[in-house]
């Protein structure tokens, strides 16, 4: 994720320093998806075709169209070049030991490809010492994994950044996933459905925002992100859950 996208989301601080409190929260199936480690129970879960928004709040200055279906979820449009739009939850808060499932539509392109720049990803402030984890980004038209972390740089850029595990070509990767994501430790890993896609380093313990974003340039904030541009494009959130371990 481009640095000036991810320094002004961690910037909005929405969540609270306990997270959701109160009685464990039930969360409908993620299909096609492996399963939370044993012991971990939901501590959080929304669905936006019953629930609306919510708790999730949409960046200032967005340019793309965000919309909720009751069919479909929380939809970011991307109808021209130049336009995004991101929605934070005030209250899902990601911290190590946390596992992430999104039931997420990827825009196809052309050949399989991911189309325009969509993403499922967590930002802590500051950034990038508390860490990024791209659990799914658009990346030159792929569908991939990465985190982000260490110090701020001259250029704007994270010190640390792992390598960019990324899904097949086609269905693997793009239309309708369920996107799972387990933080342990200093470690990362991402399933998209139940195919493995990685693990990669994340040393830091701080808790992040997670968000979710669809865009299409500008150029100068990630030009390798966008994919091949399609108009208008829809990504789509479904629904979303934290698992965390019980008491």
């Amino acid at each position: 994720m481009a640095s000036v996208f991810a320094a002004g989301i961690a910037a909005l601080g929405l969540f609270s320093a306990s997270g959701v409190s109160g009685p464990a929260v039930t969360t409908p199936p993620f299909p096609d998806s492996v399963s939370p480690p044993p012991g971990y129970q939901v501590s959080y879960a929304h669905n936006f075709t019953t629930q609306g928004m919510g708790d999730w709040v949409i960046q200032a200055g967005a340019s793309a169209t965000v919309s909720v279906s009751s069919s479909f979820g929380l939809g970011v449009e991307v109808t021209g070049q130049d336009q995004w739009a991101e929605a934070v939850s005030a209250d899902a808060v990601i911290r190590p030991n946390t596992f992430v499932q999104g039931l997420v539509y990827v825009p196809p392109g052309p050949g399989g490809y991911t189309a325009n720049w969509p993403a499922f990803w967590t930002a802590g402030s500051p950034w990038p010492e508390s860490g990024e984890i791209d659990m799914l980004e658009g990346q030159q038209g792929r569908s991939c994994e990465q985190t982000h972390y260490g110090q701020l740089l001259s250029n704007g850029d994270a010190s640390g950044n792992s390598v960019s595990d990324c899904g097949a070509l086609g269905a693997a990767s793009t239309g309708w996933l369920t996107v799972s994501m387990l933080r342990t430790g200093d470690e990362v890993e991402v399933w998209y459905n139940k195919t493995f896609i990685g693990k990669v380093p994340l040393p830091t313990t701080a808790g992040e925002e997670l968000i979710f974003q669809n865009q299409d340039g500008p150029d100068d904030s990630c030009p390798a992100c966008s994919g091949p541009l399609v108009f208008p494009s829809t990504a789509w959130l479904s629904r979303v859950a934290v698992w965390t371990p019980s008491a």
